[in-house]
């Protein structure tokens, strides 16, 4: 018995030796991957992003299988070598968004923002002025469409405190990277552990908060929503959220263009107003949010992230 327990305990120290150097390799692959894409140009930068993700097609099969079925579900019309065509290019998105963001994100403040400037147009900033001007803090609704975190960069670039929520990735080293660049711009990376209360102070004051609202949420956290024809649980927490801080909504979009090249959308305000019927407004505010994101993702259906098993959890 004695010999067996031992056993065990050696393997335990072996699994979390594992462990460690599982992470640091991540943690010195990403620190190269970082530094290579920071000295190219942004157009071969971007490129090659694009490659690393076609490639992540033909090789991520599981991945590959779940945006497939998902579209195949979102968009029944469309025959298989069309939807395969559109998750090749869904794969391609992302690889060049995260080399695009991480060639941006790596450099000093000022040179961000004439990267900003030169690569993305804005639509609709007096929306976003305006909002700012009547202090009830601003809440961003957004999804994760084009390059969103390049989409965090420009919203911090607005006349007021801008927060993101962000669960952190197990790699703390890895992690530590990822909110540097994140925060290149003076963004605060709010935590999901207490993320209302920190989020209805940041509005309080005046400050906006980013939310993408396009994820499955448990039935707990969330309600059935409509989204491509489908019942699909959305997290409850912005609709709660804006009725009870009285914040602006905002959505948002970023829109690639030009394979490069990007477009931000800032539509108007949605008016929120409440009823005796708490239940019903939570879940006609949260329709009406995933509606707007469905619009666009229908428009472009190539930059939304179908590898996430949106429609997981069932009435």
């Amino acid at each position: 018995m004695a010999t067996k327990a031992d056993d065990q305990g050696f393997l335990r120290v072996k699994k979390k030796k594992h462990s460690k150097l599982k992470r640091l390799a991540e943690y010195t692959a990403a620190v190269v991957f970082l530094r290579i894409l920071a000295i190219l140009p942004y157009r071969i930068a971007s490129d090659a992003g694009g490659l690393i993700g076609r490639l992540g097609y033909k090789i991520d099969k599981r991945h590959r299988n779940v945006a497939i079925e998902n579209l195949s579900r979102a968009f029944p019309g469309r025959d298989r070598k069309d939807i395969s065509r559109i998750a090749n290019k869904v794969f391609e998105n992302l690889g060049r968004s995260v080399a695009e963001f991480i060639h941006i994100a790596s450099r000093p403040p000022d040179s961000v923002r004439e990267m900003l400037n030169k690569w993305v147009k804005i639509e609709g900033q007096d929306h976003v002025n305006n909002a700012i001007m009547n202090n009830k803090g601003i809440i961003y609704l957004g999804a994760h469409f084009g390059n969103w975190e390049l989409l965090g960069q420009v919203l911090s670039t607005n006349k007021c405190g801008f927060n993101v929520i962000a669960r952190p990735i197990d790699n703390y080293r890895l992690n530590q990277i990822i909110v540097s660049l994140r925060s290149v711009l003076g963004a605060n990376v709010l935590s999901k552990k207490g993320v209302l209360r920190d989020t209805l102070r940041v509005l309080k004051k005046g400050g906006a908060v980013g939310i993408l609202l396009d994820q499955n949420s448990s039935k707990e956290d969330g309600v059935f929503v409509d989204y491509f024809g489908q019942l699909a649980a959305t997290n409850k927490g912005l609709a709660l959220i804006a009725m009870k801080s009285g914040a602006s909504v905002i959505p948002v979009f970023i829109v690639r263009e030009d394979t490069c090249r990007h477009r931000v959308v800032y539509l108007p305000e949605i008016e929120i107003k409440r009823s005796d019927d708490l239940e019903s407004d939570v879940l006609t505010y949260t329709q009406k949010f995933t509606s707007i994101i469905e619009s666009f993702v229908r428009d472009h259906p190539e930059q939304w992230f179908w590898m996430h098993r949106r429609w997981k959890t069932r009435p």
